[in-house]
């Protein structure tokens, strides 16, 4: 049976009906009634003194709490989190603190939070131990493309994600059609217009970022650009971690909210929510600065178009064939369908083989001998 406070009611006058009608000791009742014999006591005085009304439990709180949070300091917490629905305590009071306003302890704000029924429980992130970061921006980039999105009457969108490393500045989100390469380098093209070249890009092993059999068109590119291909060890994804964890975060406060009818709805809160995670949304990686404030465009502006590979004078190429081959002395060597169409760079060392595409060394193997037909 619930100890509530109509059960404690129940005992205590059954306990004053008892003592009035002579049935036992006052401590022989507390005891037939498993409670403490100063306990039945206490009850028997307050009866005294104030009849059953004087029964009745007395709230526990005190008259006065002068470490109580002001009202309006409750209020303009429950204001920001209206506003920013998905964040937490940390940078809700960051954003006091923005305001002029001395801010709660975090414990306090929690409490607040929780008292008013907005805290919603995550999930908690568990995080590689080895992780690795660069110092100025644009030294590295991050890119991904996202989950597919499904929209209202059967469109789907795949974002396409790039975050700089250093400073989680958010380069850009696109809403491609597809992960084919067209669109994602449509993608990657504008950003590098924006914000210019930086000196390396990191990714997953997609075979649309990694070819298989050699450098895929996407490092082609990328490599004629002068930018240096990094991809994560496979089964890894904490590698990019940092894009993993914007994709998360892009999922959570933007495309879970509610149900986009179409890309012209998705849209205009996409770019809304950039520039709120940007410059508004303090990052507690940052020690609670914005993305914003540390970022500076690359001093390495997009060219009108993709250069050429160059070679150095007196260089020995090839062209490579249709089938991802090129041919050197009569025998035929595998580069990689991702360079059909390009110079690649040979070079006889010790009688070994090193086949290269600009700084890149795709393979290094033994001189085949002439192949007669």
């Amino acid at each position: 049976m619930p100890r509530g406070q109509e059960y404690c009611m129940c005992i205590r006058k059954l306990l004053i009906a008892r003592y009035l009608k002579g049935e036992g000791s006052v401590a022989s009742l507390a005891r037939d009634l498993g409670i403490h014999r100063s306990t039945a006591h206490i009850w028997i005085r307050q009866y005294i003194t104030g009849g059953y009304d004087g029964l009745k439990p007395t709230p526990r709180h005190p008259h006065h709490s002068p470490r109580r949070t002001e009202d309006w300091l409750v209020a303009s917490i429950i204001r920001l989190q209206q506003m920013y629905p998905r964040w937490g305590a940390r940078k809700l009071m960051h954003l006091l603190e923005t305001e002029g306003v001395e801010p709660p302890s975090e414990r306090t704000v929690n409490r607040i939070l929780k008292r008013n029924g907005l805290v919603k429980k995550l999930e908690r992130r568990t995080e590689s131990l080895s992780r690795f970061e660069r110092c100025s921006p644009n030294e590295l980039w991050q890119m991904d493309h996202k989950r597919s999105l499904h929209l209202g009457y059967g469109e789907r969108v795949v974002p396409f994600v790039v975050v700089d490393d250093a400073t989680r500045f958010l380069i850009g989100v696109d809403l491609n059609p597809d992960k084919g390469l067209e669109s994602t380098w449509s993608s990657l093209w504008s950003f590098f217009g924006a914000y210019g070249l930086p000196e390396a890009i990191l990714s997953d092993n997609a075979h649309l970022f990694a070819g298989h059999d050699g450098p895929s068109q996407m490092e082609v590119r990328l490599i004629r650009l002068g930018i240096k291909v990094l991809h994560g060890r496979v089964g890894h994804p904490q590698t990019q971690g940092k894009v993993e964890r914007l994709n998360g975060t892009l999922e959570y406060e933007l495309f879970s909210l509610r149900h986009w009818r179409c890309v012209n709805e998705l849209k205009p809160a996409l770019v809304d929510w950039i520039n709120t995670y940007n410059f508004l949304r303090p990052h507690e990686a940052l020690d609670m600065a914005v993305p914003g404030s540390n970022y500076l465009p690359s001093r390495r502006p997009r060219p009108d178009e993709v250069p050429s590979m160059a070679y150095p004078e007196n260089t020995t190429t090839r062209v490579v064939g249709s089938d991802g081959r090129i041919t050197y002395r009569g025998a035929r060597y595998e580069v990689g369908r991702g360079l059909v169409g390009e110079k690649v760079s040979v070079r006889e060392s010790d009688m070994l083989l090193e086949i290269s595409y600009g700084h890149l060394l795709i393979t290094k193997c033994g001189i085949r001998p002439k192949r007669f037909h």
